[in-house]
């Protein structure tokens, strides 16, 4: 049986798309060569995406779900027929749903995973119900709720400690700052971003974490680690990239580390 050709929006931001391939190539059992890896094709459509959290917070008036569409619809005409989004804000339901809807109106022929959804079903399966997870993301991505769907039963109503407003601004600036957040400067990390970072999630701890989910693709070049004292860092791309595989070819995937 032909395995599917996964498909990546990249571009949002710029190294995301790259961190979410590489995963996915880490992520595959191969004999070591290069014919026993999986097929990705990865489009950086950062130019006709327009920003996700400054739409969310109503300062852009395009929706990025348009620009998703055309990325997404480009990949399945290359062959793509499985794909993720390489951006946790652009899963936010004002612009995922409209997405979704676009894909479905169009007939497009891809399976696009959803990074939350999938990233709530890891959670629940390793921690069980109720885990208490500190939340670092972007501005946007907080203030529309986002992660809101992993409070859902079905998604391990998990208890999402969110940073108070001093610490999600820090963060925020971490990301986005253009002397030294982490889109202008990827590779690699500045000190200071990854002093924020690691501000933000010793608050977390303070707070009662049990867990830190790193809720935007920038964020795990800064805190590649898989756990920090305590508390476990959750990277929704690494999840994601193991659930493409596992749609894909169930048989190469890697054990969990």
């Amino acid at each position: 049986m032909k395995i599917p050709v996964i498909g990546i929006v990249g571009g949002v931001g710029p190294y995301a798309g790259l961190e979410l391939n590489r995963k996915v190539f880490e992520n595959t059992l191969t004999d070591g060569s290069d014919q026993s890896h999986l097929e990705v094709l990865l489009f950086s459509a950062g130019a006709r995406v327009p920003d996700r959290t400054e739409y969310l917070l109503g300062r852009e008036k395009n929706n990025p779900a348009e620009g998703l569409y055309q990325a997404l619809a480009a990949l399945s005409a290359a062959g793509a027929e499985l794909a993720a989004i390489a951006c946790n804000t652009a899963h936010s339901a004002k612009i995922i749903g409209p997405l979704k809807e676009r894909i479905s109106a169009a007939g497009l022929k891809i399976e696009l995973l959803d990074l939350i959804e999938e990233t709530g079903v890891y959670i629940l399966r390793k921690f069980g119900p109720g885990a208490a997870a500190g939340l670092l993301a972007t501005e946007g991505t907080l203030a529309t709720g986002v992660y809101d769907r992993l409070k859902e039963e079905s998604l391990g109503g998990i208890r999402l400690i969110a940073p108070e407003p001093e610490i999600m601004s820090l963060v925020h600036r971490a990301i986005y700052d253009r002397e030294y957040g982490i889109k202008a400067f990827s590779a690699p990390v500045t000190a200071r971003a990854r002093a924020d970072c690691l501000k933000a999630v010793e608050h977390l701890a303070g707070r009662g974490a049990r867990l830190a989910i790193l809720g935007c693709t920038e964020l795990p070049l800064a805190l590649p680690e898989r756990n920090i004292g305590d508390l476990v860092l959750i990277d929704p791309g690494e999840v994601v990239a193991r659930s493409l595989i596992r749609r894909a070819a169930p048989e190469k995937l890697k054990p969990e580390s």
